[in-house]
């Protein structure tokens, strides 16, 4: 049996108290997802701009961006290291923080190559709708899936250990792939389509009038359908492992 995005989608309830942490996820996205969709949150801290509230607004924002990073890679963590299956509390924030900065510092010089090709590929992109603007869309979106297949790799390094030095261990990365690809392409593949209906959804909402106040609470929830994808996957090749062990035995 490979990846199922079904049942990662229902991993969520099972668990206890998973409304009120997907609350307290949502209500921490809540500020930086709707600053610009409330006028009164954007007048108060772009227009005029407000040099302490702008930078009062970007510190919350990144906090709250690295806390989720480290309770999306802990809760994934314990699963697949310690066995605990439920969903980590928000008790341990500093944890998730220290977390979620490794991750983030490691992701951001992982992205670094693709930023500045995709960067020196715009200078080239015609500003204009055309047919001309195609083959450099579909470079883009090469580009992202390749990224992709390279950051799920190494964050499935970061999940074990969680040490920023597991971005870059591209000898550990590969070891994924051995006699697993075809559930990795799934994992991947799961990824990019839940990414997807998590895009479209978020447009249909933003134009939803009060219905848009969900948004957050789904992007968390979406958060950990991921950290289900992420512990199948390496759950399955552990067994995997296990299953070669005994066979030699």
């Amino acid at each position: 049996m490979g990846i199922s995005l079904k049942q990662a989608m229902f991993f969520v309830p099972k668990n206890d108290k998973w409304i009120r942490t997907l609350l307290i996820g949502g209500l921490l996205l809540f500020c930086p997802t709707f600053a610009y969709v409330f006028p009164g949150i954007r007048r108060m801290i772009f227009d005029p701009v407000n040099y302490f509230l702008l930078a009062l607004f970007v510190m919350f924002t990144i906090v709250v961006s690295v806390a989720v990073t480290g309770y999306f890679f802990k809760t994934i963590h314990n699963r697949v290291i310690h066995d605990k299956e439920g969903l980590p509390d928000w008790l341990h924030f500093d944890k998730y923080l220290k977390v979620g900065l490794n991750a983030y510092i490691g992701g951001i010089v992982l992205s670094l190559p693709f930023l500045c090709f995709g960067l020196l590929l715009l200078l080239f992109t015609p500003m204009t709708l055309s047919k001309e603007i195609i083959p450099f869309l579909i470079v883009l979106v090469i580009m992202h899936i390749i990224y992709t297949f390279l950051y799920i790799m190494v964050a499935l390094n970061f999940v074990v250990d969680l040490k920023m030095s597991s971005f870059f261990d591209f000898k550990r990365a590969c070891f994924h792939l051995k006699d697993n690809i075809s559930n990795f392409v799934l994992l991947v593949v799961n990824c990019l389509f839940l990414a997807i209906i998590h895009l479209i959804l978020t447009g249909i909402l933003i134009n939803a009038q009060i219905f848009a106040l969900l948004i957050p609470f789904i992007s968390f929830y979406v958060y950990l359908v991921y950290t289900d994808l992420f512990a199948q996957f390496v759950q399955l090749k552990e067994r995997g492992l296990n299953h070669e062990t005994e066979c030699i035995a």
